[in-house]
């Protein structure tokens, strides 16, 4: 390990195994150096001074991005300690997620700050590429609150949420809200103008509110059907006849300007809910999250977060107050790749892309980040037959 970090200035070449590009597998070298990937082609192993990486019989991929992830390995995302930011982050590195955007659930605005000034500190000295910060939270539907405390939920007020935008914009990289609630499309509207995807999530929102969203601009929606209002039974043309409308699960099916991400561990959605949004949206706009939570990577047993106590056994993390509600997830992203390519069936190139580059995409750093191609970072997923992990590199040093 420390040997390939000294040669980080200098040339790695990945040969013999098969590489994972966007869409299809391909039997080809690569070739690394300065942390970016220089080129792609046949029979680069052959060049003079170059690390000879020997990948015979193994997947080369992109390392993992997960845009939603609230934890790992005991650590909590909403800490004002970087270095339990950054210890979670590592985690998640060793499970071959190369590049993570910790997120929070609703608490207060002070506490909510206080997690992004420390996600920034660990971004500056951590392996894994900390890309910003995710708001999960604060402004959702009540109804439709999940694994989020009642008593931290508001409705969008810009003397609470512009203080936040102003001096964070920069590093948020995702906000969760209910287009529904009073103020919500005007801070759709503070987001789009500070960089921010703003993604629907916990809401109930009806389809004349979801349009008038994306209108001002909402591009995304969080964890697909997971506490997501679906069909409205209302009067369509006035009187007291009800008809069906659409809620915000077949709103995302139909609008293409908006991205989604599920959550593939086998407990949130059932494998044909999965092939069902894949149907819909096309596998180019679906992102896999794992939406972890600080249990993930530790033992059965009782962990907090969000100030409530969750039951952690068997794959499944609860609420313990209330057993019906599942609190995040304890599998890690390349889980999820397992899991819809063995479960679901769908291709290994596809679930790659799923794990890499669309939630790159969804977030804008797709230039640098998501698929392996000349001149983007060098993180690079190396994988066994059984999508086992063999080995991790991040922008050229191997981790794992």
């Amino acid at each position: 390990m420390a040997g390939e970090f000294n040669l980080m200035n200098n040339k790695l070449i990945f040969t013999g195994g098969t590489l994972i590009t966007p869409l299809r597998q391909i039997k080809a070298d690569m070739a690394v150096e300065n942390s970016k990937i220089l080129k792609i082609g046949a029979n680069l192993a052959a060049e003079s001074g170059a690390k000879i990486i020997d990948c015979s019989g193994l997947y080369v991929g992109p390392g993992l991005v997960d845009i939603h992830v609230h934890g790992g390995a005991g650590c909590d995302f909403v800490t004002n300690d970087h270095q339990e930011i950054a210890k979670g982050a590592q985690y998640h590195l060793s499970q071959g997620t190369t590049s993570i955007v910790p997120s929070a659930i609703s608490v207060p605005f002070g506490q909510l700050g206080s997690s992004i000034d420390a996600a920034r500190k660990a971004a500056k000295n951590c392996d894994a590429d900390i890309l910003g910060y995710h708001v999960e939270g604060i402004y959702l539907n009540p109804t439709y609150r999940g694994g989020h405390l009642l008593e931290h939920l508001r409705t969008p007020e810009p003397a609470d949420y512009m203080p936040l935008i102003e001096k964070h914009g920069d590093f948020i990289r995702e906000w969760t809200l209910a287009p529904e609630l009073p103020g919500a499309i005007e801070l759709i509207l503070a987001c789009r103008k500070a960089g921010i995807v703003a993604a629907a999530g916990h809401t109930n929102a009806s389809y004349e509110k979801m349009l008038e969203a994306i209108d001002a601009g909402l591009s995304h929606s969080t964890h697909l059907i997971c506490v997501m209002g679906s069909l409205l039974f209302e009067p369509l043309r006035g009187g007291t006849a009800r008809g069906y409308a659409p809620g915000v699960v077949e709103t995302v099916f139909l609008h293409d300007e908006l991205t989604t991400e599920v959550i593939a561990d086998g407990f949130h959605l059932h494998p044909a809910l999965i092939k069902l949004a894949i149907k819909c949206k096309g596998i180019g706009n679906i992102c896999l999250v794992s939406d972890s939570m600080k249990g993930v990577g530790l033992p059965d047993g009782e962990y907090v977060i969000g100030g409530q106590s969750c039951l952690v056994k068997g794959g499944i993390a609860i609420i313990k107050d209330r057993p019906e509600v599942i609190a995040s997830s304890v599998t890690p992203l390349i889980g999820m790749l397992q899991f819809v390519h063995h479960t679901v069936n769908v291709s290994l190139a596809d679930a790659w892309m799923m794990a890499s580059s669309i939630p790159a995409k969804v977030i804008g750093v797709d230039n640098a980040k998501g698929s392996l191609a000349p001149g983007k970072d060098a993180d690079v997923l190396i994988l066994r037959k059984d999508l086992s992990i063999h080995s991790v590199y991040s922008r050229g040093k191997k981790v794992i």
